[in-house]
């Protein structure tokens, strides 16, 4: 159950980061207009600046965990892994929020339990805080554990919105299949290729001496490759070797080696159904922001910096929230 909970809370964080990254029609203004502490708001939920540091510091103190507390000193292109980070943080930050939005539009509520949990896991969050990062941090049990509720909501919206989706993936529509291929830039090469095959010679070796592709086995789905490529290598049967095609600028020649990878494609089944799921969740959740505004004080976010919470060396919110909720 660990397992299936923690893979649908990364499929939520994936769907959304797709979603929010991509999503035109939701209304961002900066604006000074918001309360002294709040960095942004999204519709009529918002993010204060208590909560904004928890899941920073937070994540700050996993990465100097791994890495060591000299990695800030480093850039990561243009910008450095702070900034990187505070910008990684913003957009979690946001995909909760914008979550427990559609969650109040869809009247999805967490229960007596769940809100007993969020509440316990609050009170060993802030057991293991110091005094001195309480009041660095501005929170209590009470916050922390609306922060503990907000994103739990997050993901029991995303699971009741998909859970009611019938997806019914067939053995074809799902299936892998592995292939041999050659590849030439010259019509009359691939021709007298597939001559030198139809009279015996081993496909792969002809395929290591000439194709000029880095690999000449490969496995893939449908929708991977696409056009007369998918369509040739989708009707062949076991050894079958296809006729001279062209695509990509030259010219294919292919042979099937497996119509179908048992435990690649049932693998493959649950990513498709994932991704139908996904597309309903997409659905109702662009309807739902299409025209909500969201408005972010910049000028707040922008003086945060590490060097101001050195005394905060916390880094378990996340791992308590995971023994509580899985």
């Amino acid at each position: 159950m660990k397992n299936k909970k923690r893979c649908g809370w990364l499929s939520l964080v994936l769907a959304l980061c797709l979603l929010l990254s991509g999503c035109s029609n939701t209304k961002i203004v900066l604006t000074t207009g918001l309360a002294s502490d709040e960095v942004f708001r999204i519709g009529e939920v918002s993010c204060h600046l208590p909560e904004a540091l928890v899941y920073l510091m937070n994540q700050k103190g996993r990465y100097e965990n791994i890495y060591g507390i000299e990695m800030w000193q480093h850039a990561l292109g243009e910008m450095t892994m702070e900034e990187y980070l505070k910008n990684q943080v913003l957009s979690e930050l946001a995909q909760v929020k914008s979550m427990v939005l559609l969650a109040r539009e869809q009247e999805i509520v967490l229960t007596e339990e769940e809100q007993s949990l969020a509440g316990q896991a609050a009170a060993e969050y802030i057991g293991t805080l110091s005094r001195e990062e309480i009041g660095i941090l501005k929170v209590d049990q009470e916050s922390v554990s609306q922060m503990y509720k907000d994103y739990c909501l997050a993901f029991k919206a995303y699971q009741e919105i998909t859970e009611d989706v019938s997806v019914e993936i067939s053995d074809d529509e799902a299936r892998i299949i592995q292939l041999q291929q050659i590849f030439v830039p010259e019509e009359h090469l691939a021709q007298e290729l597939r001559r030198r095959i139809e009279e015996g010679e081993e496909f792969g070796s002809i395929a290591a001496n000439y194709s000029k592709l880095t690999q000449t086995t490969v496995s893939m789905a449908r929708g991977e490759k696409g056009g007369e490529y998918e369509k040739v290598a989708f009707d062949l049967n076991n050894e079958e070797v296809s006729q001279v095609f062209a695509e990509d600028g030259g010219y294919y020649i292919l042979k099937c080696l497996s119509t179908y990878l048992e435990e690649e494609s049932e693998a493959n089944k649950v990513q498709v159904a994932n991704q139908q799921k996904s597309e309903r969740f997409q659905g109702i959740y662009s309807e739902v922001m299409k025209d909500t505004l969201s408005e972010f004080q910049e000028k707040l976010w922008d003086k945060i910096r590490f060097s101001d919470y050195e005394e905060v060396q916390t880094s378990s919110f996340f791992e308590i929230y995971h023994t509580y909720f899985e």
